[in-house]
């Protein structure tokens, strides 16, 4: 059904995002504001509700979309579409909208930020200077990224972004692969197989999609295979490297650092390895967070918009819902 010019659409939204993308929605339908995301207060306001925008806390499940009668679309603040059941989804012809691309520059310059401050020890330095250190520190420490290989592991925007900065703004040498459905290859980059990759690298950045396929791929095995020297930098999946391995290979020295934005399971337990590792830095997964993102997140607003009148939207979701007309 598409909403007449005489009737409020009703468009619940479960996660804050940002007073710009309530007033858009405001003009157009009626708008509920939910204090929680969990499933019961999702299913609750989903019974006569029109349109459902999320960010990154809630699970769109099939349970939830089946008890939204009315639902016609559903807009994700963010570029990934990991907790919407898109199959659910797609069997309702409900279409699903996102931001691919609005994260992607802030991501990539919080990557290069981790991958200075890791390399050159920063965060290190901070402490032992507000401890009292400071003539012992001074001996030379860490190379110039013009002197280092940048390996990417996987592909898509924000590698091809992280792989523009290295390469023009700090002349290091790029290399990267790109396991087969993980996503396009980085094309100014040197493509290498895996072995390569993890022999070659003097920073391992990791830009995976996520697939259940990929999980775990990092492990002892292949940390074993890297530098004693290398760094590990991770902003995209938490799930791709085993982290009690990394965990390890930081204690034992077996690699000279790693910076982490993401997580095997988030919040980070209290009892996780990672907490007590060395040489590691752990941000909350806010590579992404930037008020510059979050302005980028009014598109989505747009979008549903554009869905509620029978409009095309600009970013539907790879596989969105097909039409009742479709195949």
């Amino acid at each position: 059904m598409i909403v007449g010019k005489g009737e409020r659409p009703r468009i619940v939204v479960a996660e804050p995002l940002g007073p710009e993308v309530i007033d858009r929605l405001k003009r157009f339908g009626t708008v509920v504001e939910l204090e929680d995301s969990s499933p019961n207060s999702l299913i609750n306001a989903l019974s006569d509700a029109d349109a459902l925008l999320v960010r990154t806390r809630s699970h769109v499940t099939a349970r939830i979309i089946d008890a939204a009668p009315r639902l016609r679309v559903i807009g994700r603040a963010g570029a990934s579409l990991d907790h919407i059941d898109m199959k659910a989804a797609e069997r309702r012809n409900i279409t699903v909208v996102y931001t691919p691309t609005v994260q992607v520059v802030s991501i990539a310059e919080f990557t290069v930020a981790i991958i200075l401050a890791t390399s050159r020890r920063i965060l290190w330095y901070d402490r032992q200077v507000r401890d009292g250190q400071f003539d012992t520190l001074r001996t030379p420490y860490g190379r110039e990224m013009r002197n280092q290989t940048i390996g990417l592991l996987g592909g898509g925007p924000v590698a091809d972004e992280v792989c523009r900065i290295m390469r023009e703004g700090f002349h290091a040498r790029v290399i990267a692969h790109t396991p087969e459905t993980s996503g396009p290859p980085v094309d100014a980059a040197e493509a290498v197989d895996l072995r390569t990759l993890l022999r070659e690298s003097d920073v391992l950045s990791i830009h995976m999609p996520p697939l259940e396929k990929f999980n775990r791929m990092i492990g002892a095995e292949e940390l074993a295979q890297m530098k004693h020297t290398a760094c590990v930098i991770n902003t995209s999946r938490g799930r791709v490297i085993v982290n009690e391995a990394l965990a390890e290979a930081l204690k034992t020295r077996q690699l000279a650092g790693a910076a982490l934005d993401v997580f095997d399971a988030e919040p980070l337990p209290v009892a996780h390895p990672l907490r007590n590792a060395p040489k590691c830095i752990l941000t909350p997964h806010i590579a992404g967070l930037t008020l510059d993102v979050a302005y980028g997140y009014a598109g989505v607003a747009d979008d549903v918009i554009r869905v509620l009148q029978g409009e095309s939207p600009q970013f539907p979701a790879p596989y969105r819902a097909r039409g009742a007309d479709s195949d």
